[in-house]
């Protein structure tokens, strides 16, 4: 053989043995597992292979609140928008409803916090094991934005004012979600709204200014304790500027804090409009390509919570140079990371939480579980003369109010299978001689009844005559003309008719007023977006303008049985449609005091809706709404043994009420079982335990303007100088306890030193009951301006009558370090440390120091 020939022998040869060897490869690769479906790989490793298989538009698909399914790759549809923040929200499944979370946090007991959590991630693994369909396990929950101002509209959804507390409860609640397992994770817990978040008028396109220090000391540990304690997948960033950087779009908060700082390895998840706001609203872009990019590049990982259209820009964005591709793939593993932690890619049998059984769901346990934590939540008020508890064996009684005979949950809740009214509570617990009258005496907000109003045609219906257009300025030929018995719908992201959008539409409504007695009456009025009021043609109320939920109020003396021309104009521009008109006149108010008059006592049930308070509504005042006072004094005038219990979401200023009524019961929205508890701590089956999480003001004068972010001008018990109608950590029992012999050891430490300190609680009353032992410091020589004290531990106890016990805490130098922004570190000052322990942030038992030296 020549060689030549020899060479190009060899040659095929190789040729042959190379594909003989890439066919064997190929075989075993048919075989073969992928790495991403091998368990015995890292989720690292297996994230990589996965995203290495995937073309950019897959993705990009991955990147938005419902992300597509790809079914080459086995990838399922995947959902990011769960909520549950005080029971699984789900569709066309009952729930267990827990108590709203400013309830939950008002225990001030972290492990039952942390128990409800189980409870209810328990029931979102349970249903989505019913169902064969992992879609269902992320949630946007807790809420850990700091309540500094109580008007805002939203305080009902997180845990109050105190940065401590509400660390102590978010950690609880993030791990109680996403479970113990040390390799899966149960669901994915997303605590929100990162950050500074406390308006919700000014929500889209605000800023909340603040000074670098107190955005790290107040608006950030939170955050930080869930990311760093409780180890939270997910975080989902607010729609407000921090310092005019919105905060879909600020990558100091996003990368450099979240990530950089805090090691933070989950997902960022934008809110609903928060991407679109950038562009729309806080205008720092022009197009929405932009805007995703802006979003992308500063840390967003989900860009789009309903809209698809986002997809299509993010693809463009890419294209054109604004989003480096790698960007989209650190995205899309930190969401891939994240499903694999729970378990989606492994076969069933090796995740435990797929073996959660669908009868968890509402069961007996978690509904014990409900009423026990609305008794905890409970707040006693006041409580003159010991009235209360009740005798359960009194001739009659007096039930009465708007929130007496309906189950209030607050917003973001799930369905109960069964809501128990405390009008129920009530009348299950009594004896079964007592008599229970019942009365509503007042809505929350008083609709003008409709006998008082004609509509002008020619039958002289009672009611309104509402004209309403497709298009938000009344022009042209009304769609639709109707009568309309009251001003006093909340069509929420519909439209009041098939025919007309959800959007851009506008409404008139006309009729003749004729007032039932002479008097001055006060006109209220809610509206999301435009609104108009004139009486005899006389302009009252003129807010024509976007704008969220909003309450307007108008005086005017009217003559009795004279007529009076009432029109009203309203335009929708987007989303939450509502409106109401309401009046300060009540004539069952004197039905619900004939029956106080004549019964033992009477218990008046009054406070607010999710027509007050909720989100995209924030409230101009703290007052009780309508003439809900009007009915406590009537109530009084009638009955001296009256009792109110609050139903709210969130701070009220009622000072008449503190001054006269005996007894005072703060109840939240205490979910499904709430009614029982209402009655088991009325009665005295539960001695109620329950904390405020937040102050209570006597009106709003004593706070600083709505949209002032800084708490040092007299924000929260940290700075208010005045005297609050409440105080933060208050609540009574009905029993006492004593405090003594407070001891603290060393009295001298260094800067990364901790102190030990004990401190002894004894029962001195007749009844079992818990106390909420609370500590609180003051660094009396601080070189900055620094709290008048704060919360820095706190326990809740329960002792038998007469019993002793000794609580214990452990306070470490970092706790008391403030954040230095010149130096851009944490700086623990030496100098004289004042502990205070006590009842309340106002009812200091005892107080030592120690000292800090360098």
């Amino acid at each position: 053989m020549q060689h030549k020939e020899y060479n190009i022998f060899c040659k095929v040869w190789v040729i042959v043995i190379a594909l003989l060897v890439s066919l064997t490869a190929f075989g075993q690769s048919q075989t073969k597992k992928p790495i991403y479906l091998d368990t015995n790989q890292t989720i690292a490793t297996r994230v990589r292979d996965l995203l290495s298989r995937m073309t950019l538009g897959e993705k990009i698909s991955q990147m938005r609140g419902r992300a597509s399914a790809i079914e080459r790759l086995g990838i399922s549809e995947y959902i990011y928008g769960g909520e549950c923040l005080h029971g699984v929200v789900a569709r066309q499944e009952t729930t267990t409803v827990f108590p709203q979370a400013i309830g939950l946090a008002s225990t001030w007991d972290p492990s039952l916090v942390h128990r409800v959590a189980i409870a209810i991630s328990d029931e979102a693994r349970a249903i989505v094991n019913k169902e064969g369909n992992l879609r269902y396990l992320a949630f946007n929950s807790p809420v850990v934005n700091m309540a500094r101002d109580p008007r805002w509209g939203r305080t009902q959804e997180g845990y109050g004012e105190d940065p401590y507390l509400v660390s102590r409860i978010g950690v609880a609640f993030v791990k109680g979600l996403q479970g113990n397992d040390p390799k899966y994770i149960k669901v994915v817990a997303g605590p929100k709204h990162f950050t500074a978040n406390n308006d919700e008028w000014g929500r889209h396109s605000g800023s909340a200014n603040i000074n670098e220090r107190i955005l790290r000391e107040y608006y950030l540990p939170q955050f930080k304790a869930c990311i760093t304690e409780g180890d939270a997948q997910a975080v989902m960033a607010a729609f407000n500027a921090v310092n005019g950087i919105p905060c879909h779009a600020n990558n100091e908060l996003l990368t450099q804090i979240l990530r950089n700082e805090w090691g933070f390895d989950g997902y960022v998840v934008h809110d609903a409009e928060g991407i679109s706001d950038l562009y729309r609203n806080h205008c720092v872009v022009s197009t929405p390509e932009e805007a995703t990019a802006l979003g992308v590049n500063a840390g967003c990982d989900i860009i789009d919570m309903r809209l698809k259209t986002h997809q299509n820009y993010l693809l463009k964005a890419v294209r054109e140079g604004l989003i480096p591709e790698e960007n989209i793939d650190r995205a899309v593993s930190r969401l891939l990371t994240v499903r694999f932690r729970l378990g989606m890619f492994d076969p069933p049998e090796k995740v435990p939480y797929t073996q959660i059984p669908y009868d968890v769901v509402d069961c007996k346990g978690h509904r014990e579980l409900a009423l026990n934590t609305a008794e905890k939540s409970i707040v006693l008020l006041k409580n003159e003369d010991d009235i209360l508890p009740l005798r359960k064996d009194l001739k009659s009684i007096a039930i009465i109010g708007p929130n007496a005979n309906r189950a209030q949950l607050g917003v973001y809740s799930g369905t109960s299978s069964k809501v128990v009214t405390p009008l129920e509570g009530i009348k299950n617990i009594v004896f079964p001689g007592t008599k229970v009258y019942y009365a509503k005496g007042c809505g929350i907000w008083c609709p003008i009844q409709t006998k008082y109003l004609t509509s002008g045609a020619k039958e002289e219906q009672h009611g309104f005559k509402g004209e309403y257009f497709d298009n938000k300025d009344l022009s042209g030929t009304p769609d639709l003309v109707r009568i309309d018995k009251q001003i006093d719908f909340n069509w929420r992201w519909g439209s009041p008719v098939r025919s007309i959008s959800n959007n851009n539409f506008s409404v008139r409504w006309t009729g003749s007023l004729v007032p039932p007695v002479t008097r001055t009456y006060h006109f209220s009025v809610i509206a999301d977006d435009g609104v108009r009021l004139f009486l005899d043609d006389e302009l009252l109320i003129d807010e024509w303008h976007d704008q969220s939920p909003h309450t307007y109020v108008a005086s005017k003396k009217l003559e009795a049985g004279h007529s009076y021309i009432v029109r009203m104009e309203y335009y929708e521009y987007e989303d939450n449609a509502c409106v109401h008109l309401d009046w300060d006149f009540e004539p069952s108010i004197k039905e619900a005091a004939d029956k106080a008059k004549k019964s033992d006592v009477a218990i008046v049930f009054v406070g607010t809706d999710i027509s007050v308070e909720s989100e995209s509504h924030d409230r101009s005042d703290m007052r009780l709404p309508g003439v809900q006072e009007d009915l406590i004094k009537e109530i009084y005038k009638a009955n001296p043994r009256t009792i109110v219990v609050l139903i709210n979401g969130s701070p009220l200023s009622i000072n008449w009420t503190k001054e006269n009524i005996p007894a005072i019961i703060e109840a939240w929205y205490p979910g499904e079982e709430g009614g029982n508890a209402v009655a088991n701590v009325l009665f005295g089956d539960y001695n109620p335990g329950g904390r405020l999480p937040i102050t209570f003001y006597k009106s709003v004068a004593q706070l600083p303007p709505f949209y002032d972010y800084d708490i040092r001008k007299g924000r929260t018990y940290m700075y208010l100088k005045d005297k609050p109608l409440f105080p933060f950590g208050h609540g009574l029992s009905y029993t006492k306890f004593e405090y003594s012999n407070l001891k603290i050891r060393p009295k001298i430490i260094g800067p990364a030193g901790k102190v030990y300190i004990n401190v002894n609680v004894q029962n001195v009353g007749k009844r079992k009951g818990d106390e909420v032992v609370q500590l609180y410091v003051r660094d009396s020589v601080a070189s900055v301006i620094r709290p008048i004290k704060a919360l820095c531990g706190f326990k809740r106890i329960t002792l038998n009558p007469g019993e002793k016990k000794r609580v214990d805490f452990v306070l470490t130098a970092d706790q008391l370090a403030f954040f230095n922004s010149n130096l851009k570190r944490w700086i623990v000052a030496p100098g004289i440390v004042k502990i205070m322990v006590g009842k309340s942030s106002e009812d200091i038992q005892l107080i030592n120091s120690f000292e800090i030296r360098k």
